[in-house]
This record gives structure tokens, C-alpha cells and sequence, in this order.
């Protein structure tokens, strides 16, 4: 399965609906006195999802793969990855680099944020880093990203 597929950010989202195994639901909504509404999809395995959560609270950041272990309250990385992969069906390294790149081009996208504030904002070290990422991970640049969108073609 393509994580790609099942990993989105959706902006500007007027209204979001969450329906439970159980039957409840939970509704979300944005106005402009509450600001917008941005919901992320995520798609992981089912289970203990004690991990998932503990994932999500402390990828933000994360540098290395010993570190995000550790954030994690792991002392081996060959033990987080071995549970990480059964959560994610990735790597570690993989999904962050698919997390930062879906977060990019979502503040590209729909922000008019200068890059020097995206590069602040996710943690790369200049725009000259964030311009290779996006080359790298998205074949455009940052502007062509902006551009497209601009045109209508995302």
C-alpha cells in the first residue's frame, strides 16, 4: 500500500465529521473567530494505538533516529523500528520524510508564508535546505509548487 494515498492534509476545511466503530461521532468545524480548520489523515494498523499517540506527540523536531526513539521512551532504536513498522507499515525515516514533505507543500500551498518562515516553521536548517528537499521529494521548487496551485493545477 502507498502511504502517500493515505497520509493527507486537508486546508481549509469548513467541516469534518468523524465517525466511530462504536457509533458516536464527533463534528469539527471552522468559522473565522475560531480560524481554520486543517485535519490530517493519518492511516496506521489497527491496534494499541498507545503508540501511535506517543508517536504523534513527539515526531515534531525529531532529527535523528535515535532521537525520535528516545522522545518515544525507547533505548533501542531496533526495538521502535520493529514497532514502528508494525504501526505504520514504514520506516521511521520514511514516514517522517513523507510527513515533512506532505507539511511543505501544504504551507506552499495554502499560506502565503515567505520561506523563511516554512524553513522556521518545520525545522530546516535554510530555504536553500527547503528548496532541495522539495526538488528532492517533489521534483518542483517551493515557487513552482506555489505557482501550480496558483494555476489551478493541484
Amino acid at each position: 500500500m502507498d502511504q502517500s494515498e493515505n497520509n493527507n492534509i486537508y486546508g481549509n476545511v469548513k467541516e469534518c465529521v468523524i465517525f466511530f466503530e462504536n457509533g458516536t461521532q464527533k463534528v469539527f468545524s471552522s468559522s473565522r473567530k475560531k480560524g481554520e480548520l486543517t485535519v490530517y489523515v493519518l492511516n496506521h494498523r489497527i491496534g494499541d494505538t498507545g503508540f501511535v499517540k506517543m508517536v504523534l506527540k513527539h515526531y515534531k523536531g525529531v532529527n535523528s533516529l535515535p532521537e525520535f526513539a528516545a522522545r518515544c521512551k525507547f533505548n533501542s532504536t531496533k526495538t521502535f523500528t520493529r514497532h514502528f513498522k508494525q504501526k505504520f507499515n514504514t520506516t521511521p525515516k520514511q514516514w517522517l520524510l513523507l510527513i515533512r514533505k506532505n507539511e511543505v507543500v501544504y504551507y506552499l500551498e495554502n499560506t502565503d508564508y515567505p520561506l523563511k518562515k516554512i524553513v522556521s516553521l518545520l525545522g530546516f536548517t535554510s530555504t536553500s535546505h527547503l528548496r532541495d528537499f522539495c526538488i528532492k521529494r517533489t521534483g518542483l521548487t517551493p515557487e513552482k509548487i506555489r505557482e501550480m496551485k496558483r494555476e489551478g493545477y493541484t
